[in-house]
């Protein structure tokens, strides 16, 4: 029953394209009844060839027209519509090529800097990259330094817990499966080329090596640890496999394909790719990348769900909101966001209300990034953005499915909730906490991942009770109007079930899901407020986004509410702080609760901080979070626009100097104090 409800509430996200970027090809996707003789026989007789059953999906085939355009940029409704009308077909669907993009971020110069290591972690591998790979064991030569490790080494070393036996997978543009420091921990059960249709993930090579990526991303978990070759991966003898997918059409197909993909074999996924980053677009996955979810939830790992680790994005210098994309903010994947060496919010780094938590990755221009494996069996400390940060968050929920192999795709998300730490991110903007008593900041979700804390806590775990879902309709008149004078006020009055088997007392994921016409969608910010109080923000402003399509049933997730009681009165605030005569009207909206009757038992005891972490004083007390500026908060602080604009000839060092003129003494102050240990703090003065 809960697979039913949840296929129909994840399906209004579909309904339509937001953003047809992409172009309509000759390939559709059909299900029907009967086995392959049928669709042989259904393909010759429609004029169709049947390119065989989609790998994971049982009666579903991809046929090609021969005769019809391979690209176009409208569909071909006459031919969907008599698929869809024989008899032996359930549905058919043509398929649309859509942008997908690698969550890497633009090469910056790097800052002529050591890495200065403590003799316990220098000597600990004899890998040459190890002494770069700051974030995987503390360096602190004094304890009032801020800890920027997240702590596996203790995992590695005191419970001899290293990644043995678990599976993963990068879904991304290939494998140097044959590269020496992959080739020991590789598994090519795990693997598939969706792009190709063959079991061989190899990357093509061309001559700006821009298939690098996933060979970085599976580096970081599974690089071989002792063999003079690179670095060391967070699971470093956990097995590795990768799925070719993003060099070629990105169809709902090939999504659908590698997201499914040895579903029986693979225990967590890790994705650092997502619909463009560009501020101004909303798209997420289709029918059967939906369904592909579901399968890895449901059927995934005998019954306890496949972990699908994402890549929160990089679109923060466009203004990009991370729930405008329907992977990252999908209740069944782990969104990851970034922090800097710093403990600083990145540059490109996305708000969003659904970004579970963050671990550490690339930040401003003289910030350490992180080292990998690279293209023809190289080596690199240059990778960067969320692209590095997911993985890394995957080499730890290795680490914890080691400790622990009977938790649930829950459990691990309930862990990651309650052992995330604030104290290494305390000193940025938006830190607020709910009514359960859980910190949260759009920023970084609930806080930095801590592989200690999260393989012990793991090792004792009891696992959460079982999930129900609630709906609630608004007691609002439809349509409401909207306009940027005039706020929309939507309220929803629900028992969460009470009295019901579907019970929601403790909430874990919440849903809103709109209907909205508006002349501009980037205008429009979305707030919502919980029974106890609590204020999340769904979706902030995305001044590059003019679209004047709004929102046509799309889901926003929020995990703010984590934990806090389902019953009561919520109130969705919607409103434009940017427009002067823009105007529109909602015309629907669904809340969905998701939790629990029974508090799980780990909550019962509340949720004990950092030892001497002054919490209070780190809450953020303002009422709209997008009234906050932290601008400041980075030391790049967004330098990559003036770069990408009519400045673009710049170097960093002259960057900086256009920064510093742009700020006022206040925040200049500010700024230069983030680099008074810099060793090239010398030529920053020059500029200003």
């Amino acid at each position: 029953m809960i697979f039913v409800t949840l296929l129909l509430l994840t399906l209004l996200t579909y309904v339509k394209l937001h953003d047809n970027n992409g172009h309509f090809t000759n390939d559709w996707v059909v299900r029907i009844t009967g086995g392959n003789y049928v669709a042989d026989e259904l393909s010759r007789e429609l004029g169709y060839r049947n390119l065989g059953e989609l790998k994971g999906f049982k009666d579903t085939y991809l046929m090609r027209r021969i005769d019809h355009p391979q690209r176009s940029r409208r569909n071909s409704a006459v031919l969907t519509k008599r698929l869809s009308d024989d008899r032996r077909v359930i549905w058919a669907e043509q398929q649309v090529v859509k942008p997908r993009v690698k969550r890497g971020v633009i090469r910056t110069k790097r800052a002529n800097r050591g890495f200065l290591y403590k003799d316990n972690c220098s000597n600990k591998f004899k890998d040459p990259f190890w002494s770069h790979q700051w974030y995987l064991c503390d360096t602190r030569d004094r304890q009032d330094l801020p800890r920027i490790d997240f702590n596996p080494s203790s995992v590695w070393d005191g419970l001899n817990i290293t990644g043995r036996g678990i599976v993963l997978t990068v879904m991304d543009d290939g494998l140097e499966w044959n590269h020496t420091d992959i080739l020991p921990n590789y598994d090519p059960e795990a693997s598939w080329d969706s792009n190709d249709n063959d079991p061989d993930p190899f990357p093509r090579y061309d001559e700006y090596d821009s298939n690098n990526h996933g060979t970085r991303c599976a580096g970081e978990i599974a690089m071989v640890a002792n063999n003079d070759k690179c670095g060391v991966g967070v699971a470093y003898n956990a097995k590795i496999g990768g799925i070719r997918m993003l060099d070629g059409d990105v169809s709902d197909a090939v999504e659908s394909v590698s997201i499914a993909f040895r579903i029986d074999h693979i225990d967590i996924f890790s994705a650092s790719w997502g619909p463009s980053d560009d501020g101004m677009t909303v798209d997420g996955p289709k029918r059967l990348a939906i369904e592909a979810l579901e399968k890895g939830i449901f059927e995934g790992r005998n019954g306890k769900g496949v972990i699908y680790v994402w890549a929160s994005g990089n679109g923060g210098s466009k203004g990009d909101n991370c729930n405008c994309d329907g992977y990252t903010s999908s209740i069944y994947t782990l969104s990851i966001g970034s922090a800097s060496q710093h403990g600083r919010f990145p540059w490109y780094g996305e708000k969003c209300a659904s970004t579970m938590a963050s671990t550490f990755s690339s930040g401003a221009y003289t910030d350490q990034k992180i080292s990998s494996t690279d293209l023809h069996n190289q080596c690199t400390d240059d990778h960067t953005g969320t692209s590095a940060a997911a993985p890394l968050a995957a080499g730890m929920i290795a680490l914890v499915l080691e400790a622990n192999g009977n938790l649930t795709w829950r459990d691990v998300q309930h862990i990651v909730v309650w052992t995330s730490d604030v104290e290494p991110l305390k000193d940025n903007n938006g830190w607020k906490r709910n009514a359960a008593g859980l910190m949260y900041n759009s920023r970084f979700g609930f806080g930095l991942m801590d592989a200690e804390s999260m393989v012990k806590t793991a090792l004792k775990w009891k696992s959460v009770p079982p999930k129900y879902i609630t709906t609630a309709q608004s007691q609002t008149e439809f349509p409401q109007p909207l306009s940027s004078g005039r706020e929309a006020e939507i309220y929803f009055e629900t028992d969460c079930g009470e009295n019901t088997e579907n019970q929601v007392r403790y909430l874990e994921h919440v849903q809103v899901t709109v209907d909205v016409d508006y002349n501009r969608r980037g205008a429009l910010e979305l707030y919502l407020i919980s029974p106890s109080g609590s204020r999340t923000m769904l979706l902030s402003k995305r001044e590059k986004d003019k679209s004047a399509i709004g929102f046509k049933n799309w889901t926003f997730l929020t995990v703010h509410l984590w934990g806090e009681k389902c019953a009561g009165q919520y109130k969705l605030l919607i409103r434009d702080k940017i427009g002067q005569d823009n105007r529109g009207e909602v015309k629907k909206t669904i809340l969905t609760l998701h939790g629990t009757k029974d508090m799980p038992e780990h909550m019962k005891g509340g949720k004990i901080y950092s030892k001497g972490s002054d919490i209070e004083n780190i809450i953020d007390k303002s009422e709209f979070e997008d009234d906050v500026d932290n601008d400041t908060n980075d030391l790049s602080d967004k330098l990559s626009e003036i770069r990408e604009s009519n400045e673009g000839n710049l170097d960093w060092d002259q960057l900086i100097g256009e920064k510093l003129r742009s700020l006022d003494q206040k925040n200049s102050d500010r700024f230069l104090s983030d680099f008074e240990e810099e060793r090239n703090f010398d030529y920053v003065q020059e500029y200003y």
